[in-house]
């Protein structure tokens, strides 16, 4: 069973395939641009260290 938001992975990566011509051979950029649209982009900082509670005792 398809869940819903693979079925939508899938229609948008057709629309964008079909947007840019159908290409062959290129499935997976496709597919992988809908996800990242769909699922949306990680979010970068979420590995860098916070600076905001630093405290330096003393």
């Amino acid at each position: 069973m398809t869940s819903d938001r693979d079925q939508e992975i899938r229609n948008l990566a057709y629309f964008l395939w079909e947007k840019a011509g159908r290409p062959s051979g290129r499935e997976h950029d496709f597919w992988a641009e809908a996800a990242r649209k769909v699922e949306g982009e990680p979010d970068q900082r979420k590995d860098e260290p916070t600076h905001e509670n630093r405290f330096v005792a003393r």
